[in-house]
């Protein structure tokens, strides 16, 4: 039997669906590890004869290594639990997508706490829950929300290094020099490493409305969603390397502890 192009590409169209759902449906496991697993099940039933059947053999090895991919939450201690508050009291009413998305990137950083040394583990959940307050009307001051952000937890007394990872998180420092900030964002020390890392993976893989999603897709949804003049969307084009590679070193500490 002969597998002609338009059969391969309806079942490549099927697995792309399937990668979607299943990002969904095991919101606990990080998509990068689904999207190598479902790579790494299409490279082994690829050749079949029958294309119709790729798309479920995929569906039933991924599932297989989702079901044992480890499941460890971080308990929250007195500094993430006043992180969610403060998060949850600036954003739940006035911007509650904003919300969705805080509280989805916040679970999807106490799962990844755990390739991190204990003692990052806590600023990790912590910088994750106010990572976006610099969104809220309250919190708001040059414009620049990892910027306000940051000063209004450097006020609350968060430790430093809290401070730094919210301003800088998930290439700030880009936007900043494009709408003249660079020298205010300076104030606070950009800590280069498995943490910051860390945070950008979580941002990364958590779509607008909480849910986890590719980083491919996070960047297609940034770019629809602001526009091509928007500074985010300008900024990707300084920046969008950067981006990639700490999901990648993520992505490695995640396949290693898996």
């Amino acid at each position: 039997m002969t597998i002609t192009a338009e059969v391969v590409s309806q079942a490549d169209e099927k697995i792309r669906r399937l990668e979607s759902q299943l990002v969904r449906e095991y919101g606990d496991v990080p998509p990068s590890l689904v999207h190598e697993w479902i790579e790494r099940a299409r490279a082994r039933f690829g050749g079949a004869r029958l294309q119709d059947y790729v798309p479920l053999f995929v569906a039933r090895e991924v599932r297989a290594s989702a079901r044992a991919f480890p499941v460890e939450a971080t308990e929250g201690t007195f500094l993430s639990t006043w992180a969610r508050n403060t998060a949850r009291r600036l954003l739940a009413a006035e911007l509650p997508r904003r919300w969705a998305h805080t509280a989805g990137v916040a679970r999807r950083a106490e799962h990844v706490a755990r390739v991190l040394p204990e003692e990052e583990r806590e600023l990790l959940v912590a910088a994750a829950w106010v990572h976006d307050i610099g969104y809220a009307a309250e919190v708001g001051d040059t414009g620049l929300h990892s910027l306000d952000g940051a000063r209004y937890l450097r006020r609350a007394g968060v430790p430093d290094r809290i401070c730094g990872l919210v301003a800088h998180h998930s290439g700030a420092a880009a936007v900043a020099e494009l709408v003249g900030l660079a020298g205010e964002l300076g104030e606070f020390p950009d800590h280069r490493g498995r943490l910051r890392d860390a945070l950008w993976y979580c941002d990364m893989s958590t779509g607008p409305d909480g849910h986890p999603t590719t980083v491919q897709g996070r960047l297609a949804e940034i770019r629809a969603r602001r526009g091509p003049d928007d500074p985010v969307v300008r900024a990707l084009a300084m920046n969008g390397d950067e981006r990639l590679a700490a999901v990648r070193r993520t992505h490695r500490l995640l396949r290693r502890a898996s």
